[in-house]
């Protein structure tokens, strides 16, 4: 039996345009390049070209500023570095999630390249940790990198994440979608973002064919569609 037009239009904006056959949207990267990064504390010389940056001593440490959607969850954190001489260093990057002032932070990974091991990169599976999800209003997430001498440079760090739909509400918005629900979490997240507002008299309808202006609505406002 196949599914509703109007249930499968709420799940398919939920999840995703184009993500509804997944049981989870893709994993998307954010990349922090060398020129994102300043100096933060004890730089008194550096170079930055653009594909690499490095410092001059052991206390060098510099800090870029990670920009993700509200509502992902932390997938993966990566460090991508050169450390090319064996002097007992290493380079290392820590992700930080600090609160709207930019204070009481925590690390939420820590990468390392070793000593003298070349170009390579570090990564770290966050999904085996507790979840870690991205609230503008409220955190800032942070890369800091050390990098230890003029034989070592940063090429990069790269936060992995996966959007996700808001956690379902302890009341049920419709009287036709009860808690218990197999997409209640999703038509409840399509409803608190006004993405779609039900059939009228308290209801949403999940068996009701969707129709092609419906689905305009639907995609225009869960898209953020407009025009000048």
């Amino acid at each position: 039996m196949s599914m509703p037009r109007r249930l499968l239009a709420s799940v398919w904006i939920s999840l995703g345009v184009g993500a509804a056959a997944s049981a989870q949207p893709a994993e998307s990267f954010y990349r922090v390049n060398p020129p994102d990064f300043v100096p933060y504390s004890g730089v008194n010389n550096y170079q930055n070209v653009g594909a690499s940056l490095s410092g001059s001593d052991s206390a060098d440490v510099f800090v870029a500023s990670v920009h993700l959607p509200p509502g992902a969850r932390l997938t993966s954190f990566e460090l991508d570095a050169c450390d090319t001489a064996a002097d007992a260093m290493q380079i290392q990057a820590t992700l930080h999630q600090c609160d709207r002032f930019g204070q009481n932070c925590v690390s939420v990974s820590q990468q390392t390249v070793g000593d003298n091991a070349g170009c390579a990169e570090a990564t770290e599976d966050l999904t085996l940790q507790p979840t870690t999800y991205v609230n503008d209003s409220a955190h800032q997430l942070y890369v800091y990198v050390q990098t230890g001498s003029t034989f070592m440079d940063i090429r990069g760090a790269v936060v992995g994440y996966r959007l996700q739909i808001s956690p379902a509400p302890a009341t049920a918005t419709f009287g036709d979608v009860p808690t218990n629900y197999l997409y209640f979490r999703a038509i409840e997240a399509l409803a608190a973002s006004g993405i779609a507002t039900g059939c009228g008299s308290g209801n949403y309808c999940p068996d009701q064919p969707v129709t092609r202006g419906e689905l305009a609505k639907l995609l225009a406002n869960g898209l953020g569609l407009h025009w000048q």
